[in-house]
């Protein structure tokens, strides 16, 4: 972990945090709720500007922030524009706002991703990257390893001719005979300029299950309405997934896997590393995942307050605030106490 990787980390972990808070901030302005503080951080205040009678600030501890209304808590006094005394569909929003503005973030990077950068073309053999390491499944779970195509010195450009003797005409016939290698080392032809090449690299397992030797395919941009079309759609998928993965390992089909701060800490160094749009994309699937995991009807998260308020609509009537905030503070605690245990683990595996 270098410096500069960590500055980063942190850069990344305020951006998502503020975007979170910025969302529910907004939303409560726009249904004119007295916001008393917007926070980004825990513990000790670093700095702080007071703009009307919203105090913000940043605090030492980079892993969570908050938007401070008034009537969120029913100890304090009576605020006329506190949140408690707005109606339940106007507090759902206000709470949703928050996962939906990591959603937009993510599907505004995929977006600038489609229309900057480009999708990979599968039309045609041509390497368009090399990255010198790829993210592989180690004994002592996921990591990275030198790509062997970037140490047997393919470079960007280079035509894909055949593969252990079989021509290629696309990159699925790539994807596919490397798959098929089981891990035995493979001849790879190509064309460079003028020049036939013959190089052999040992694949490597990949963090999602299949065997890879690093290569990338040229890749095509596009037009700016389509990318911001695609955007949103990549982002519903990628949501998907995410619901799918979660039933999955509910129901013991897929290993649990909990990675926390420390593990996305050196996440984000390693992805920062390889360039900008691997750390662009790293960070939309950050995004989601934040979005996502508040969403669950989990105490102390967004998804659980907006259980509570459907309760309220079925009733009629709210849960007793007290008890509502017990069942909060209990979840926070129990929250701590699980981003403790993975840490450790994350630092165990480091």
């Amino acid at each position: 972990m270098t410096t500069s990787g960590l500055i980063v980390a942190i850069l990344v972990f305020g951006l998502l945090i503020v975007i979170h808070e910025l969302g529910h901030f907004l939303v409560a302005k726009a249904y004119d709720v007295k916001v008393h503080e917007f926070a980004v951080g825990f513990g000790p205040t670093l700095a702080k500007v007071r703009k009307g009678e919203t105090e913000y600030s940043l605090r030492l501890l980079p892993l969570g922030g908050y938007c401070r209304m008034a009537g969120m808590d029913e100890t304090e006094e009576d605020e006329p524009r506190g949140f408690n005394k707005k109606p339940v569909l106007q507090r759902m929003a206000i709470i949703l706002a928050g996962p939906l503005a990591n959603f937009l973030l993510a599907s505004l990077i995929y977006s600038g991703l489609l229309y900057f950068v480009g999708t990979q073309r599968l039309d045609e053999p041509i390497v368009g990257s090399v990255p010198p390491v790829c993210d592989v499944v180690m004994a002592e779970g996921t990591g990275t390893a030198p790509c062997p195509a970037y140490s047997a010195g393919v470079q960007k450009g280079d035509v894909i001719l055949s593969i252990n003797g079989t021509a290629v005409g696309d990159w699925d016939d790539i994807v596919s005979l490397v798959s098929r290698s089981e891990g035995q080392p493979v001849s790879v032809r190509l064309r460079r300029d003028d020049e036939v090449l013959e190089l052999t690299m040992q694949p490597v397992p990949s963090s999602d299950g299949r065997w890879i030797v690093g290569l990338g395919g040229m890749t095509k941009r596009e037009p700016l309405l389509i990318a911001l079309v695609k955007g949103p759609v990549l982002t519903v998928e990628a949501l998907g997934a995410m619901v799918v993965g979660l039933v999955q390992m509910f129901t013991g089909s897929m290993p649990m896997e909990l990675t926390g701060p420390v593990g996305i800490t050196k996440g984000i160094a390693q992805q920062a590393a390889m360039g900008w749009a691997n750390l662009s994309l790293f960070v939309a699937y950050l995004s989601l995942n934040l979005g996502f995991f508040n969403l669950l009807p989990i105490p102390a998260l967004d998804g659980s307050r907006i259980g509570f308020m459907l309760v309220e609509l079925v009733r009629g009537r709210r849960v007793d605030p007290q008890r509502e905030n017990m069942v909060h503070f209990v979840g926070f605690l129990l929250l701590l106490g699980l981003m403790v245990v993975v840490a450790y683990g994350d630092i165990l595996r480091w």
